[in-house]
């Protein structure tokens, strides 16, 4: 009899399948910290002001100008080694970490602390693409949905615990620009052991690509015709560009709620006298959302089992599995929107957190099926530059929900259609689902 657990996760018994997996785990909290001191550098400190037009800005600064860059650096991601990009971008993050954690001790909020801001996040996103161009290498394909599920997950999940560590630290300590300082220096160990664990992957070329290192210039040179070649072979698959539609719309609901909860837990929930208790609070419903994001990746290591799922040609039945993930993940949308209107119209803590939880839930189902979409139908030459360009797709679609939701107006007029707002994204993000399922269930009948 199968054991669709052990099978699910049998990947992990390849060494260089843990050390990528270790190196996001690290990474990622790392960065979890980093943002958590951030946000209360930023956002919470008592004398600055929670203007939902400043917030858009900040997140603009911060996102923007990487989501324009990020689909060049794809290029490189296809011809640099991704093992090298792993060791050394994490090492760069280290300097950039300490360099933020000296200004944030000075208590700057300057325009030195948005360009070391911008570096660090970019080169995390540089390191996020990296990672998941090159988890075909370390796992079968027969196993790539479930380490999909598996490994942003676990991910997001060291991102989120290392910012719930770093909130109590703020609340059992003190809430002073020290303490955030020292929060920034913890990241930067952090990371600095993700690209210790980096070194330990073996062969140097494991990771690929499996292509003669140009030079700089030739690169540089190439760059354009490469992401060309990039949205090409993107466009050309329509599995591909739906399942990447589908998690932007998603994240522009998202964005809307962040900046949403960020001001009831600023304005409503709390006054400028108790910005610790806000900070609690706005972690409490970050939290929510990276629980559902957990859950559905545990749900769908049971939607993916082995239990009855093999092709007709004889395989490993795994296009077919990922038939119950989009049968999955079109309900969960559906059922999103529904708690996204009611949790609007509530607005205490719990219909928030509530509304963040299904949206994490969705959204992780999302994109779990983008991610594995990409690695199947997209060549390991081209692959990089697709996952930069959905890199691109996703930090835009947050900043526009952002920006979006914040010039409609205050936090009471952006209720009702803020509500209206996500429920119509939802519902977007629905239909491309159920068009994703119709598709896969008709070609698995042409088997």
């Amino acid at each position: 009899m199968n054991r669709p657990s052990a099978r699910s996760f049998s990947f992990l018994r390849h060494a260089n399948a843990r050390e990528l997996l270790g190196a996001r785990i690290f990474g990622q909290a790392g960065d979890g910290l980093l943002q958590t001191a951030l946000a209360t550098f930023v956002l919470f400190s008592p004398q600055r002001e929670s203007d939902p037009r400043k917030i858009a800005l900040a997140f603009g600064i911060l996102l923007l100008p990487y989501s324009i860059v990020a689909p060049f650096v794809g290029v490189f991601i296809d011809r640099w080694s991704r093992r090298t990009i792993l060791i050394r971008a994490n090492l760069l993050r280290v300097v950039t970490m300490i360099a933020i954690a000296v200004v944030i001790a000075n208590s700057s909020a300057s325009v030195i602390l948005a360009v070391l801001v911008l570096i660090s996040l970019g080169v995390n996103r540089f390191v996020q693409a990296a990672l998941s161009a090159s988890l075909p290498h370390v796992v079968d394909e027969g196993d790539l949905v479930p380490a999909n599920a598996l490994f942003p997950t676990l991910g997001t999940t060291a991102a989120s615990l290392a910012a719930a560590l770093g909130i109590a630290t703020q609340n059992i300590l003190e809430n002073s620009d020290a303490i955030n300082a020292g929060l920034v220096i913890a990241g930067s160990v952090l990371a600095g052991i993700a690209s210790l664990i980096a070194l330990r992957i073996t062969p140097k070329d494991i990771l690929g690509p499996y292509l003669v290192e140009s030079a700089m210039r030739d690169e540089f040179k190439n760059a354009l015709s490469g992401l060309a070649a990039g949205f090409k072979y993107m466009i050309r698959s329509g599995r591909t560009l739906s399942s990447m539609s589908a998690v932007a719309l998603q994240r522009w609901a998202f964005g809307a709620l962040t900046v949403h909860t960020l001001l009831l837990s600023r304005n409503s929930w709390h006054t400028a006298s108790t910005a610790d208790q806000a900070v609690l609070d706005f972690g409490l419903c970050a939290g929510a959302a990276a629980t559902g994001a957990f859950t559905a990746a545990i749900l769908s290591t049971f939607l993916l089992s082995d239990r009855a799922d093999k092709t007709k040609s004889g395989s490993d039945g795994s296009p077919h599995r990922q038939v119950h993930l989009i049968a999955a993940m079109t309900v969960a949308t559906g059922l999103s929107a529904v708690v996204c209107f009611v949790g609007y119209q509530i607005g205490t803590l719990p219909a928030i957190c509530a509304t963040a939880a299904s949206l994490g839930f969705a959204g992780q189902l999302l994109k779990i099926n983008a991610d594995t979409t990409i690695q199947r139908t997209i060549d390991d030459a081209h692959r990089g530059r697709v996952f930069s360009i959905f890199d691109m797709m996703i930090n835009i679609s947050l900043v526009l929900g952002i920006t979006t939701y914040a010039l409609i107006g205050g936090i009471r007029e952006n209720i009702n259609v803020g509500a209206a707002y996500s429920v119509v994204l939802l519902s977007c993000s629905t239909g491309l689902a159920i068009f994703l399922l119709r598709k896969y269930r008709a070609n698995q009948r042409s088997l």
